[in-house]
């Protein structure tokens, strides 16, 4: 009914929207570091006439919930703000949610234009945090601004979340459930290339503390290499990878690898002419979709357990797991949820095709929408996530603005006008 319009409307706000982008991508917020682009987004939500809600959540009410997961940073200076666009009244609501912190970017140099450029070319724009997941959002905010351009008024009330922490654990979505946020469904605006995705695999986080003999090089065979017993234990893991992605079965992770198991970081030894008597390394444990994320940790610690007792050193030896950090449990939305029904008919509207819908090997903050509160939950948005946590990361601003028109049609469809 007004897709025209939206559409004119978002393409007269392109350069707008693009430096509402640039503004936020060079504004450093590696996880930890969210406050000065919380402060950016406050102003900038106040200036659309939303009602701002921007607090700072505390480590004591966050730890009693059972889901929490305690990342060791501060918490102070890293408010979260919830923007509400107040309906007239009789409409459903909507939460859009979307997460401002970014991973580290690593090495500088290893970028072509520096990972805070924000500099567009060849239609996609570049930095850290562009497709995951600053696009998102913006996506999200232009969406409103458009509406409000189109003298629009919806029924239902819209809530934006600005949220933090969602790279190690979603501290800033779970207080926004403990604050009593809800609507009648969400959309986290996560970079799915505009796929639907109601199903999330989940995540835990852990540690490998492999122990080892210290010698002297020149004399290896008297001690014990932990990095060579690591090997055994990697070959486990692969091992498990398979064997528990081979029994699962689901209809949205066709010729998708649903939880993988990775190893991302391995620090060992102390000397180079010191066989090493240690190894520490941390990866992470994927969670298949309906699995319990307790019994799925118990079952990769006995797996471990047993297979260590095969090897003569580790089986008086053996190595420690800890969990630490994210662990992420799976969430699935029902496929005859009204939520993706609307949303799909939304992106159809907006592009001509039926969008593709299929599940997700990563975890998210959808979890908490569908198992803490009780809400349907979808995510939905523009990029592509093999380029989140890459170097030279960019995001599509065609698919930028496609995310915006959908998003505004489905608030007209679902708020109601």
């Amino acid at each position: 009914m007004f897709i025209s319009e939206v559409k004119r409307q978002i393409a007269a706000e392109g350069d707008r929207t693009i430096s509402f982008l640039q503004d936020l991508v060079r504004i450093p917020s590696v996880t930890g570091n969210e406050g000065a682009v919380q402060a950016y987004l406050s102003k900038e939500l106040a200036s659309l006439g939303l009602e701002i809600d921007a607090w700072q959540p505390s480590r004591e009410e966050l730890q009693k919930h059972p889901v929490f997961s305690d990342d060791g940073l501060p918490l102070e200076g890293r408010p979260v703000i919830v923007g509400r666009w107040h309906g007239s009244g009789g409409g459903r609501s909507l939460i859009l949610n979307g997460h401002v912190d970014v991973v580290p970017p690593g090495d500088p140099q290893s970028w072509i234009d520096g990972p805070w450029s924000g500099i567009v070319r060849d239609g996609k724009l570049y930095g850290r945090g562009a497709c995951d997941m600053k696009g998102g959002l913006v996506a999200g905010i232009a969406a409103i601004r458009t509406l409000q351009k189109m003298g629009l008024r919806l029924r239902g009330d819209v809530m934006i979340q600005c949220v933090t922490g969602e790279e190690t654990g979603g501290i800033g979505t779970l207080a926004t459930i403990l604050r009593g946020y809800r609507a009648d469904s969400a959309v986290i605006l996560e970079p799915t290339r505009l796929d639907l995705c109601p199903v999330g695999a989940g995540a835990a986080s852990f540690r490998l503390h492999v122990p080892g003999l210290a010698a002297h090089a020149a004399m290896r065979q008297q001690g014990v290499s932990a990095i060579e017993k690591f090997l055994f234990i990697h070959a486990l893991l692969m091992s498990l990878e398979k064997e528990r992605n081979a029994g699962f079965q689901h209809p949205l992770y066709k010729d998708r690898l649903p939880a993988p198991i990775s190893i991302g970081k391995v620090q060992a030894g102390d000397w180079p002419s010191t066989v090493p008597d240690n190894l520490v390394a941390e990866g992470r444990y994927g969670i298949l979709p309906g699995e319990n994320l307790n019994k799925a940790r118990k079952l990769f610690e006995q797996k471990i357990r047993k297979e260590a007792h095969k090897d003569s050193w580790l089986s008086q030896h053996p190595p420690e797991v800890e969990w630490f950090e994210g662990q992420f449990e799976p969430a699935e939305t029902a496929l005859d949820s009204d939520v993706i029904k609307v949303l799909s008919e939304c992106h159809y509207e907006t592009t001509g095709k039926v969008p593709a819908i299929h599940g997700v090997s990563y975890g998210s903050d959808l979890r908490f929408f569908t198992n803490n509160a009780g809400m349907p939950a979808v995510l939905y948005g523009p990029g592509d996530v093999a380029q989140a946590h890459s170097v030279n990361e960019f995001i599509s601003l065609e698919q930028l603005f496609t995310a915006t028109q959908t998003v505004a049609c489905m608030m007209i469809r679902w708020c109601e006008v």
